[in-house]
Formats: structure tokens, sequence, C-alpha cells
């Protein structure tokens, strides 16, 4: 005899079908009638194997690029590997990333590293933002670069910007045209580069810059804050407390598939945001997203929460078993504590993030049972 089922949350639910469509991707073919047709893919691991008519839309953990797009090519990933062609412009936005195919339009890249191949083609102006750049293959309509490092070792037609704290050209590069750069030290060319044009400097030392956001009466609000966070976890206690119990249950018994899944979650759902949003048509789509993707941080915040709390209860009354009243109690001290961990220098942060991870993958998970009916 099966129990009755314990409710889920919308926001769960959505998730709970995320989770199942994880490795799923779009299809990359295109329209039958034959007209050129944009591709939308989004996943863990997304591969074009296949030449793509129209444009290309991708956010990714991982997106490989082995065949010819036609039109433009936007992508969002934290590893971005281009062998293709892309037929118009390239946006790409990734922690690494790396081109070595052509590129018949514009480029305009930022990442932690980018690397351009010796079959490296850009057709169109170069616009790069990185922490390390490095510049092989052909440019044919200028640079502009800025980063901590940059090293050129191509052949660059038209202008070249350079902003870094450390230039090099090397011996293999040639640039026709001229040079300009910034930065604190003196840029180092090999006597065996080819430089056409004029080499200057404009004084200024380059630094990324290091925001401070200061909001007036923000300590005066903190108390406001975790007043919040309780009412929410009181809400979230009292409409579903089977599925928080249970939640609660799976952080306990899968710690670390939760926060790898919830790291995954935190990490790839906001590409996908931004992909949609690019699109135009799918903002609607994007904004509900947004809306599912705050929600489910502040659960799965919550659940962590909640954990924590029932662990030093446990700690400290081991057969006690605990009615609403004593949970919010907990789950008020779990809060400060974590609040408390959060001050604390260099590990704070992370601390907390992992607790975000935690919650927010054992709640998927937990959703993602229900989903399936699956234990």
């Amino acid at each position: 005899m099966m129990g009755r089922p314990h409710r889920v949350p919308g926001v769960l639910r959505a998730l709970a079908v995320a989770a199942a469509l994880w490795h799923a991707s779009l299809p990359a073919a295109n329209a039958g009638d034959g007209e050129p047709s944009n591709v939308y893919m989004a996943g863990a691991d997304v591969k074009i194997e296949t030449p793509i008519d129209g444009d290309l839309y991708a956010a990714a953990g991982r997106v490989i690029v082995q065949q010819r797009v036609s039109g433009d090519a936007v992508i969002v990933a934290g590893s971005i590997d281009l062998t293709g062609t892309i037929g118009d412009d390239l946006r790409a936005a990734g922690g690494v990333v790396s081109v070595a195919g052509r590129i018949a339009g514009e480029a305009l890249i930022g990442g932690g590293s980018i690397a351009f191949g010796r079959n490296t083609e850009i057709f169109g102006h170069a616009s790069l933002a990185g922490g390390d750049i490095a510049v092989a293959g052909r440019l044919y309509g200028g640079l502009k670069a800025y980063a901590k490092n940059i090293v050129i070792l191509g052949e660059i037609h038209g202008p070249v910007q350079l902003s870094g704290e450390q230039i090099e050209i090397l011996g293999s590069a040639r640039i026709l045209g001229d040079v300009s750069y910034t930065g604190r030290h003196k840029i180092r060319i090999d006597p065996g580069a080819q430089i056409t044009g004029s080499v200057t400097h404009t004084p200024g030392a380059f630094e990324f810059p290091h925001p401070k956001v200061h909001i007036p009466g923000l300590p005066a609000l903190r108390p406001l804050l975790l007043l919040g966070l309780l009412a929410a976890g009181a809400l979230l206690l009292a409409l579903f407390p089977r599925f928080t119990a249970h939640a609660l249950q799976t952080l306990n018994v899968s710690p670390l598939k939760s926060v790898g899944l919830g790291t995954a979650i935190f990490f790839s759902v906001p590409p996908v945001i931004l992909l949609l949003t690019l699109t135009i048509i799918g903002i609607p789509i994007a904004l509900m997203l947004a809306a599912f993707y705050g929600a489910a941080l502040l659960i799965g915040y919550l659940v962590t929460a909640f954990f924590v709390g029932d662990r030093l209860l446990h700690t400290a009354r081991p057969n006690f078993t605990p009615n609403f009243g004593w949970r919010i109690g907990t789950l008020a001290t779990a809060l400060l504590v974590l609040w408390l961990a959060y001050t604390l220098p260099f590990v704070g942060v992370f601390i907390i993030l992992c607790a975000l991870f935690a919650g927010l993958g054992a709640m998927v998970l937990q959703a993602f049972s229900h989903y399936t009916g699956a234990p």
C-alpha cells in the first residue's frame, strides 16, 4: 500500500525536472524546409558535431564547437573549445577559452584564460578581456586586449591596443599597424618581431577593479535579515513539513552528492538565464527561471540551517523529539551560527557557499526522487 504523497513546492518540481534533463541537450538539427534555423543548447557538456545553418546560442559547463556555424555564436561556459568556423560574429565568456578556428566577423571574448592557436583566423575586430591572453594565428581587423598578462606571437593587421601588467611580443609576431599600450612595466619586444607602425606608451598602471559596495544602514538591517530568514524557515516548515524532513534526511545520507549537485546547479543556471535573455524571445522564460532560482537558493540555505540546528539539538539532547517551536528555536540558533561563520576571515564566504550548495543539492535530490517516484 502506498502512502499519501507529500506536497512539493512548484519551484522544486521545476528544478527536479531540470535535474532529470541535466545531461540532455537540444538537438542541433536544422529546419526541415532547408531554411537557416538557430540552435539553442544547454547542459553540462555541449558538443557541436554537425554544421549549423543559423546562429548558435550555448550555455554549459563545457562547450566544444567542431563544425561550421553559419551565423553568430553566443557562448557562455566554464570551458570553451572552438575549432570550427563561425560565419559571423563570436560572443563568448568562459573560464578557459581556446580558439583555433575561423571567425568571419568580430570576436568579443571575456575569460580567465584566452588562447588563440596558430590556425586561428579572425577577419573582424577582436576585443579580449581576461587574466591571461595569448594571441597566435592571424587577425585581420586589429586587436584590443585587456589582461594581466598578454603575449602576442601571431600576425595582426590593423591597430593594436594593449593594457596589461606584463606585455610581451615574441619573435614570431608580425604586426602591420601601430601598437599602443598601457601598463606599469615597459613592453618587451623580441628583436625578431616585425612591427610596421609605431609603438607608443600611455602612462598609467594596470589594475583589476576591486569595487567596494557600501550601503548606508546595512549593519542595522542585518538583524532584520536574520528575522526574515527565520520567518521564511517557519513558513517552509509549516507548509511543507514532510518535504523539509525528507530533505534533511537526504542531506544526512548523501552529503557529498548534495554538495556536488548543488554546486553544479548554482553555477550552471545563471548562464542558461543569460542565454535565454540574449534570445529576446526567451525573456519571459528567463524571468520565470530567475525567480525559481532565487527561491531555490533561499530554500536550500534554510534546509542547511535546519540541518545544522537539528545536529546541535541532537548533540545537546540525543533522545529528544522536537516540536514545531523547538524546530524554530534551533533554526534561529543555526542562522546565528552561520552568520558568525560568515564573519570569519578568508573562510567565511567558503563556509556559507558550502552550506548553500549542500542544502540546494539535497533539496533537488529529494524533489527529483519524489518526481520520479524513486525512494
